[in-house]
C-alpha cells in the first residue's frame, strides 16, 4: 500500500464524499477516485459502500485505524527529522478563541525579530480541529479547553485561567433581566455554554434561547446592538464596558473560570521552532520555562 493511496483513503473516509475529500486535499475529483480504486483492487474488497455519499465498509471500518497510525508514524518522523536543532522551516499555532491573557501579537512580532526565516502561521479552529491537526503534525501547538484534550496523545505545556462574565446591552440593568433575553452563543459542546447552562441549573432556572453564532466578534456586536446577552470572556469585552457599549455581571467562580492550555503533541520531542515560541509564552505570563 502506499502512503498517498491511505491518505487519500483517510480523506474520503472523514469527508464522507470524494468532492469534499478532494477539495481538502487540494486534488481533482478523478484523481481521488481513481486511488480509491486502485486501493480496493490491491486489497481485493469493496471500502466504500458509494450510496448517497461515500460510506465505509465493514472492511473500510477495520482499515482505517491502521491508516490513522501508519499515517501518523510517517507526520511524526517527517516532524523530527526536519528538526536540527535551530528555529527554521514553519512554526504554525492554533487557538479556539482570542486568547487574551497574553499579548500573542506581541510574542508573534518578537518570535519574527529573532528568528526572521521562520514562517509564522497562526490559524483559529473549533477545538476537535485544532486537537486533530496536531496529532496530525499539521500544528506545532493550540491553545485549547483545559476539558478539550485527550492526554494520553497532547502533552499540556502551559495554562491560565480565564474569567467569564455574562454580557447584555447598557439598558438591562439587573441580573434577572439578563435571563429574559436570547443568548448569542456558539453551537452545543461549547465550554462557555455548558458552564452557563449549569450555572442556570445552580439558580434554578429554566433554559434560555440561542441564537447560534460562532463568531466573537459578531457576538459582542450583537450584544450591543441589542439582539441579546452572551457569555464571554471578561478581557475581549472590557474596553466596550468601559466605554459604556455593554454591560457585564460576574457568576460565582465555579462558573465563570475558563482554563485555557496550550497542548502540542505528546511523546514527540518538540522542536527548536515550537520550543523558543514556548519559552517567550512563558515569560510573557511569567510562568517557568517549559522543560
Amino acid at each position: 500500500m502506499e502512503s498517498g493511496d491511505l491518505r487519500i483513503f483517510r480523506a474520503v473516509a472523514v469527508e464522507g464524499t470524494v468532492t469534499k475529500a478532494a477539495h481538502a486535499l487540494g486534488y481533482v475529483q478523478s484523481n481521488v477516485t481513481a486511488h480509491i480504486r486502485a486501493l480496493e483492487k490491491e486489497v481485493g474488497t469493496p471500502l466504500f459502500q458509494r450510496q448517497h455519499g461515500m460510506v465505509l465498509t465493514p472492511a473500510g471500518e477495520k482499515l482505517l485505524p491502521y491508516a490513522e497510525q501508519v499515517l501518523r508514524m510517517l507526520d511524526e518522523a517527517r516532524y523530527v527529522l526536519q528538526d536540527d536543532g535551530k528555529p527554521q522551516g514553519r512554526l504554525a499555532i492554533g487557538t479556539y478563541h482570542p486568547v487574551s491573557a497574553v499579548d500573542l501579537p506581541q510574542i508573534f512580532a518578537r518570535y519574527h525579530r529573532n528568528f526572521p526565516d521562520v514562517e509564522l502561521s497562526f490559524l483559529t479552529l473549533p477545538s476537535a480541529d485544532l486537537v486533530d491537526q496536531i496529532r496530525h503534525f499539521k500544528l506545532d501547538g493550540a491553545f485549547i479547553a483545559a476539558t478539550n484534550y485527550d492526554q494520553e496523545t497532547l502533552e499540556e505545556v502551559w495554562t491560565t485561567d480565564l474569567e467569564l462574565v455574562l454580557i447584555a446591552p447598557p439598558a438591562v440593568r439587573r441580573l434577572q433581566d439578563v435571563f429574559t433575553l436570547p443568548f448569542l452563543m456558539n453551537t452545543v459542546g461549547c465550554y462557555k455554554r455548558m458552564a452557563l447552562e449549569e450555572y442556570l441549573r445552580f439558580k434554578g432556572l429554566p433554559g434560555v434561547r440561542y441564537m447560534e453564532f460562532n463568531n466573537i466578534d459578531a457576538i459582542v456586536n450583537g450584544v450591543m446592538a441589542g439582539l441579546g446577552a452572551s457569555f464571554v470572556m471578561k478581557q475581549v469585552v472590557m474596553q466596550k464596558e468601559q466605554m459604556g457599549l455593554l454591560r457585564t455581571f460576574a457568576v460565582p467562580p465555579q462558573f465563570g473560570t475558563m482554563r485555557t492550555c496550550f497542548v502540542r503533541a505528546k511523546g514527540v520531542s518538540p522542536s527548536a521552532t515550537l520550543l523558543r515560541f514556548v519559552d517567550m509564552l512563558c515569560e510573557e505570563s511569567d510562568m517557568p520555562a517549559y522543560g
